[in-house]
């Protein structure tokens, strides 16, 4: 058990350090055309308020499909036994393991 925590105390001491290392080259690519263009650039996701129709709807049917496959998944009772969802779907009908997963998929989210 020791093992697990320093690797994942290790781990998420490199994600950190990617992270860092990833903002600081976005930061220079930015600096970088503002001082070549003298324009600014987005390096972040756009607004919610630039969607289009069709991308709304899209997440709607996205939302939809994953309301679904929680509505299928708490038929059953997740008890703390199943630390994952991996680890309580092998325990439910493989009809109902194939609905949740195709749910899943539509859904965006396997």
């Amino acid at each position: 058990m020791s093992d697990d925590l320093e690797l994942i105390t290790d781990a998420r001491a490199t994600l950190a350090h990617i992270d860092e290392v990833a903002d600081r080259a976005r930061k220079a690519v930015v600096d970088l055309v503002r001082a070549r263009t003298g324009r600014e650039i987005n390096v972040r996701p756009p607004s919610v308020m630039d969607a289009t129709r069709e991308q709304l709807i899209d997440a709607g049917r996205r939302a939809r499909h994953a309301h679904e496959a929680m509505r299928l998944i708490f038929r059953f009772t997740w008890s703390a036994e199943y630390a994952t969802l991996g680890a309580l779907m092998r325990e439910l009908p493989e009809d109902v393991r194939e609905q949740i997963a195709d749910h899943l998929w539509k859904a965006g989210l396997s």
